[in-house]
């Protein structure tokens, strides 16, 4: 598996013609959503195909695909369940090989739709197709700008081009967590949400994404795994490439098992067979999905770390009392600075201010003050990570002037820095502002900031492990 090229799943991202069967003029319909969606930024040509219309979204439509002008590089599907495999052996007589069918009806609805997904399957192998989906959201990549996302786009936000991909085996769960993403301006390479994976599984779709230069981080969000022995081959690949693998996997109670099959077919198994099997691959198995985003803005925006070692700058004695109890709750160390170090700030800063860590520069401090404690513990060979907290309701406080020096401060050293500010309205905006220019992660609360890197310093621990097992 290590040695075997990855899957040649190209036309599914970088497609230079596309075909949406089920196109509509129909507000509110998939069809229509989809081809607003693609109209709007894909530079390649569209075919709408539907027998009802003459021209969809501008367009010249077509009957089928017989009548297209030229053979798609890849087709959208979204018919009722059971014309897809005629409208695939159609398709497919013309020579398309790329599919991502939306149409749900299949293996998650019983036996009836269990048998029309494996006459899918038989007909997409017959014609040579290679099938994301059924019962999929569909597939958004930032660089080419397809979007075949079937949600309106005045109600999904999609983020902007960046290094992050995620893998979803729900779609209604990718579409929340795009806009999420979106939200937090979490930069993403590509979304996928292959539903049932009645064909291409998330396996081969992972194993894409580890020869895609425009992936650094890939998110993966798993109910339940047909083949589990090549996922976790190909999670140890990616790890050992240096490309981390985020799961959160669903189906952690009895319950949550029964759920999962009802969602897409899947057979869930045992979580905490998951879980190990993933962990000692490499991956970086999450609970929750704040958990998720954490994670992902952490591995996607911090530079690699050489330790555990974190040093805290504060303005308040309590923010850093509780960033300390919760670095040192997850395993992390709070680091004793040096003596040069602690010689600098004592002629630095105010006789008040304490010279130990937590370095408080007190609720006055202002942002010259700031940037002297920041680069003290930046420069210190002793630390690690950096954790800054920013009370931002002290009227000292200016946050544009802390986000210069912190802007100038990740140009000229290269450790990770976080920033931490609880608060309301105006905290938020400034939090927004702070990773918008600098790109540095910034949270709501100490327990948040040390999670981030309680995930950065583990998955990287998990890499060099597994690579130097590989070098042995």
């Amino acid at each position: 598996m290590e040695n075997a090229r990855a899957p040649d799943l190209t036309y599914f991202f970088k497609p230079r013609s596309v075909a949406v069967l089920g196109a509509s003029i129909v507000e509110g319909t998939i069809g229509r959503a989809i081809m607003d969606n693609l109209v709007s930024k894909f530079k390649g040509a569209i075919y709408p195909v539907n027998p009802k219309y003459d021209v969809v979204s501008g367009l010249k439509a077509y009957k089928s695909c017989s009548e297209l002008p030229e053979t798609p590089d890849l087709i959208v599907v979204a018919v009722p369940a059971k014309i897809v495999p005629q409208v695939l052996d159609e398709c497919g007589s013309r020579g398309v090989k790329a599919a991502i069918v939306i149409s749900a009806g299949f293996k998650e609805v019983g036996e009836e739709g269990e048998k029309l997904e494996k006459m899918l399957v038989s007909v997409a192998r017959e014609r040579g197709i290679r099938v994301i989906g059924p019962n999929c959201l569909g597939v958004y990549d930032a660089y080419s700008r397809l979007n075949t996302i079937f949600n309106p786009p005045d109600r999904q936000k999609v983020p902007p081009p960046g290094n992050v991909a995620f893998l979803s085996q729900s779609g209604a769960l990718g579409a929340a967590l795009l806009d999420w993403l979106a939200e937090y301006n979490i930069g993403m390479s590509k979304f996928i949400s292959y539903g049932n994976a009645a064909d291409v599984k998330e396996w081969e779709l992972l194993e894409y994404l580890i020869e895609d230069p425009e992936t650094k981080v890939i998110m993966m969000y798993i109910e339940g795994v047909e083949d589990g022995k090549n996922l976790l081959k190909v999670v140890r690949k990616a790890t050992v490439a240096g490309k981390p693998v985020i799961v959160l996997k669903a189906g952690k109670s009895e319950k949550g098992i029964r759920a999962v099959s009802s969602h897409t077919g899947s057979l869930a198994g045992s979580y905490k067979v998951y879980e190990a099997g993933l962990t000692q691959n490499g991956a970086l198995v999450v609970n929750e999905l704040d958990e998720f985003v954490l994670a992902a803005k952490a591995l996607s925006w911090l530079p690699a770390p050489r330790g555990n070692k974190v040093a805290i700058v504060t303005n308040g004695g309590g923010a850093g009392v509780l960033t300390t109890d919760a670095v040192e709750l997850l395993g992390l160390r709070l680091v004793e600075l040096s003596e040069e170090t602690k010689k600098y700030l004592r002629s630095k800063l105010p006789p008040a201010a304490s010279l130990n860590n937590p370095v408080d520069i007190l609720g006055d401090a202002p942002p010259e003050r700031y940037e002297v404690a920041m680069e003290a513990v930046m420069k210190d060979e002793n630390v690690d990570l950096v954790i800054v907290i920013g009370i931002m309701q002290s009227p000292a406080f200016k946050p544009l002037e802390v986000l210069e020096s912190m802007k100038r401060l990740v140009k000229e050293y290269e450790k990770p820095i976080v920033f931490v500010a609880p608060g309301g309205e105006y905290t938020v905006n400034n939090l927004k502002k702070i990773e918008f220019e600098a790109r540095i992660p910034t949270f709501k609360s100490p327990e948040e900031a040390a999670k981030a890197y309680y995930f950065l310093t583990t998955w990287y621990k998990n890499h060099e492990i597994l690579k130097s097992l590989k070098t042995a």
